[in-house]
């Protein structure tokens, strides 16, 4: 009885600190930008089988093209589709085209609860008079959001340099007028870099990490950004002088719990082994952040 109660005594502490330890535990998946590999695999199952081999655990959706078919094959393999990322354009008419606000309710019954979606705003109607547009595209995203809560579905403004939405404050302005509590904000690093530039990024995650519902990242490098290709500002995760670990660990601290998604616009190279590297690369964040603790 004796030796039971020494036992416990000398597990309780460790336990307890154990429990108390800060980690990394958001969800990591592939942003469906894979076409540039050389090796890319083109069908829904071979996207699927090739992240299952790697030892991803999500991709994101691509809009409604093959949206059912990825999700199909997500689902048989094992995987998740966290995030489904659609291009949302709007005009005078107050509804969204191409695709349809009927179209994208068919996509949030068929999502996971939990999940989200991130819109790519496009306007050309209303570049000159943002005050009215922002009426008509809250007016859409309201309807969206109050039909989207019922399938535990949340939404968001995805920022995208030369769109309606380019930066992180837009989309939090909008998600303010939008006033859904399924409704947030999110972060792209390689756009946030490319319009904003690197200068006064803690400040930026500090403000308006409590509004994030999506953050993706990349290598990138440091520096002018504003003026970099994106081949300097999109690079397999670990490359670069853009200090990425340091950018997910703010957002960490400062809160935040969404997914986290790898960019890969426009990367070249074997798929397998450029994506292998990206994933060993989020490991090694992980451990880092808790041998900081």
């Amino acid at each position: 009885m004796k030796n039971w109660i020494l036992i416990i005594f000398f597990l309780i502490p460790g336990t307890l600190i154990s429990s108390g330890q800060k980690r990394i535990n958001n969800i990591f998946y592939v942003q469906n930008t894979l076409g540039s590999f050389k090796n890319a695999p083109l069908s829904a199952h071979g996207k699927a089988s090739l992240l299952k081999s790697i030892g991803f655990e999500a991709l994101e959706g691509f809009g409604l093209s093959d949206f059912f078919e990825l999700k199909k094959a997500l689902t048989h393999n094992g995987l998740m589709m966290p995030v489904n990322y659609i291009s949302l354009n709007f005009g005078q008419e107050g509804k969204p085209f191409n695709p349809s606000s009927d179209e994208i309710k068919s996509m949030i019954k068929a999502m996971d609860r939990g999940s989200l979606i991130y819109f790519q705003v496009s306007s050309i109607d209303f570049k000159e008079n943002r005050t009215r547009g922002d009426q008509v595209l809250t007016g859409i995203l309201k309807d969206l959001s109050d039909f989207a809560v019922q399938y535990g579905i949340k939404l968001c403004l995805y920022p995208h340099v030369s769109t309606y939405c380019e930066t992180v404050a837009i989309s939090v302005k909008l998600a303010k007028l939008v006033n859904r509590p399924n409704f947030g904000a999110s972060m792209n690093l390689c756009h946030l870099l490319k319009v904003e530039g690197a200068e006064g990024i803690e400040t930026t995650i500090k403000e308006f990490t409590p509004w994030l519902v999506a953050v993706n990242i990349c290598g990138a490098d440091d520096g002018d950004t504003r003026n970099m290709d994106w081949d300097r500002l999109i690079q397999p995760l670990g490359q670069g002088s853009f200090d990425t670990y340091r950018f997910v660990k703010l957002l960490i601290d400062n809160g935040y719990k969404g997914p986290i998604g790898l960019q890969c616009y426009n990367l070249k190279g074997d798929a397998a082994e450029t994506l292998t590297r990206s994933l060993n690369t989020w490991k090694s964040y992980k451990k880092r952040y808790e041998l900081e603790k």
